[in-house]
């Protein structure tokens, strides 16, 4: 654009010369052909004479001459042009100074530049100022909305505004919420009401059965079937209560941070698991640092019994092993057990097993996962012929 402004300068000038060049000819050759003499004129540095076969032209040229005062070349614009005065053909070459007009090209190019600077900086800091008045409504409504919980009872509160349109949006975005909010707490109460309701009658049938299986007047065959029925009603209550707690944590109910001692929680868990281990022959390896994260301690013990019970239970029958290692940024668990049949980025969703032949319900991994996207926390998984490997990363400020 700059540059454009100052080829347009330069022809305006050049254009300018040339008009005063071509004025001063057609006043040359006027007072030739009126008194048939050259005039004085501080234009003209050359003429010649030609033969009156000579064409003639007319033509505008940009030379250098030299001048011995400042013994410089000086920038020149010249126009030569042809006269017939009494039958004799003349050249005649004038000249104007181009010094002081590129100096005048230079300085409106800088001026140009400068206004046209000055104009966008103006109205961007205009553009700016009206942007910002105009759409701070929008944008202290998008804060608020960012900070809002759905999980508190609070209703939304959005600022009046004096303009129409936000004042609408005001109105369609609190109605939205306060029925984002209303089938919220429909659902988190269901999933309650349900869980409870569904937990009352598994008791009881589970205590049936339980007083089916003690009683002797079952005959192996009713006995098979009586504790399958045992079997798949307490498989039902896991899945139950597994499930609520999925939803739960999708709910944001569980958001104390408390500081949790990692090596304590693991100990506990291993020290629980002992019998387990033991029956499976399994040998476990432990390199615990003293590292504490911030995170729910309930959800801390859920995430990592998970893991551990998940080594223990798909664990091989004797000669295997689990190892355990936990530094500041990350806890590693390895252990031996089959090839899993489920790949990789399926393995965390729900209901997914790596090996169908045991009792895991599929959930273990998925409820991990969630607690893991509350906090930052990653959790990979790999896995090398029949070595297993669990790697949970912490999130560090």
């Amino acid at each position: 654009m700059i540059g454009v402004d100052y080829y347009v300068i330069q022809y305006a000038v050049i254009k300018e010369v040339d008009e005063i060049l071509e004025n001063e000819s057609e006043r040359i050759i006027f007072h030739l052909h009126e008194k048939g003499e050259l005039p004085s004129s501080n234009y003209v540095f050359d003429t010649a004479l030609l033969n009156e076969d000579f064409p003639a032209s007319n033509k505008f040229n940009d030379t250098l001459i030299y001048d011995g005062y400042t013994k410089k070349l000086i920038p020149y614009r010249t126009y030569k042009f042809t006269v017939l005065v009494d039958s004799q053909r003349i050249k005649i070459s004038i000249k104007h100074i181009l010094m002081e007009m590129n100096e005048l090209i230079i300085w409106l190019f800088i001026s140009t530049t400068m206004i046209i600077f000055l104009v966008v900086t103006g109205l961007f800091i205009i553009n700016q100022g009206i942007y910002k008045w105009a759409w701070k409504p929008f944008f202290e409504r998008l804060s608020e909305l960012k900070n809002y919980d759905i999980a508190k009872k609070e209703p939304v509160r959005l600022e009046a505004s004096n303009i129409s349109e936000f004042e609408e949006l005001n109105e369609i975005v609190t109605a939205l919420m306060n029925q984002v909010k209303k089938d919220f707490q429909n659902l988190k109460e269901f999933n309650e009401n349900i869980s409870h309701e569904i937990q009352t009658p598994l008791t009881i049938i589970r205590n049936k059965m339980v007083m089916l299986l003690d009683s002797k007047n079952l005959d192996e065959h009713e006995f098979q079937r009586v504790h399958a029925v045992y079997q798949e009603v307490n498989k039902l209550s896991k899945i139950s209560k597994s499930l609520t707690l999925i939803s739960r944590i999708e709910n944001q109910e569980y958001k104390s941070l408390d500081t949790v001692e990692i090596p304590t929680i693991i100990d506990n868990i291993v020290r629980n698991m002992e019998e387990m281990i033991n029956f499976k022959n399994l040998k476990i390896n432990m390199s615990l640092e003293p590292v504490t994260v911030e995170c729910d301690q309930i959800l801390a013990n859920i995430l990592f019994t998970n893991l551990i019970k998940n080594a223990v239970q798909h664990n091989q029958q004797g000669g295997g092993y689990i190892s355990m290692s936990l530094t500041q940024d990350k806890f590693v668990i390895t252990n031996t057990g089959q090839i899993s049949d489920v790949s990789t980025a399926q393995l965390f969703n729900r209901f997914q097993k790596g090996n169908s032949e045991t009792d895991s319900l599929g959930l273990g991994l998925s409820i991990n996962q969630k607690i893991c996207e509350i906090y930052g926390f990653r959790l990979d998984y790999n896995c090398h012929a029949e070595i297993h490997t669990f790697s949970l990363f912490f999130k560090r400020k």
